[in-house]
């Protein structure tokens, strides 16, 4: 065997090598199987972490503003006052069942999608649901809404407000006229419904 079929063979080895690796890689890191969507979740709500349940779902739901705040949230309240075992939510929600016992019935939805054609990767959709702020300060749009949750002190404004919010809990301070009307919260479920907030200046 001459030097150059030796070089050949080699390289094919080295090609094979790095198709089988490259094929394992893909099936078990980048491709979600069911389980592990539940395992991820589970593992979320254990450690009461937000960013974790996030990143398992869709980039588009990701991208909504304020997910961050609403995911802590969502792991919180599932954590802190589900009726359902922990080791168990998880599989609840991949099996697109609600989880017992929480603040609201959550709407998570399992998806599926290929990756190069071969492996079906699972994660999560949700809807956001719009928040329609009602004004009866009789101060008309003079009105500051600043978000509170999570430690923040952000102005949000009405058209933000009803662009819609991943699922959670969200704190509001709202002012209008230079007056503190007060701290309101709104909890949107994922179920796309529009939620009303009524300001008033009691």
């Amino acid at each position: 065997m001459n030097t150059k079929t030796k070089s050949a063979i080699t390289v094919s080895i080295v090609a094979v090598l790095i198709f089988v690796g490259s094929f394992f890689f893909i099936k078990t890191r980048v491709a979600v199987s069911q389980n592990r969507l539940a395992a991820n979740i589970t593992k979320a709500v254990e450690n009461k972490d937000g960013k974790l349940f996030l990143k398992q779902f869709s980039k588009d739901n990701q991208n909504i503003k304020f997910s961050d705040i609403g995911a802590q949230s969502v792991v919180k309240d599932l954590h802190d006052n589900a009726t359902d075992p922990t080791s168990e939510i998880g599989k609840i929600i991949t099996d697109g069942r609600s989880v017992a016992g929480t603040k609201t019935d959550y709407s998570f939805t399992v998806e599926t999608k290929k990756i190069m054609g071969l492996f079906t990767s699972y994660y999560l959709t949700t809807r956001k649901s719009p928040v329609q702020v009602s004004n009866y300060t009789g101060y008309g749009d003079d009105m500051t809404i600043k978000m509170t949750s999570g430690g923040k002190n952000q102005t949000v404004t009405r058209s933000q407000m009803s662009s819609g919010f991943f699922p959670g809990k969200y704190d509001f301070d709202i002012s209008s006229g230079g007056e503190d009307d007060g701290s309101y919260w709104i909890r949107s479920a994922g179920d796309g419904e529009t939620i009303d907030l009524t300001v008033t200046d009691d």
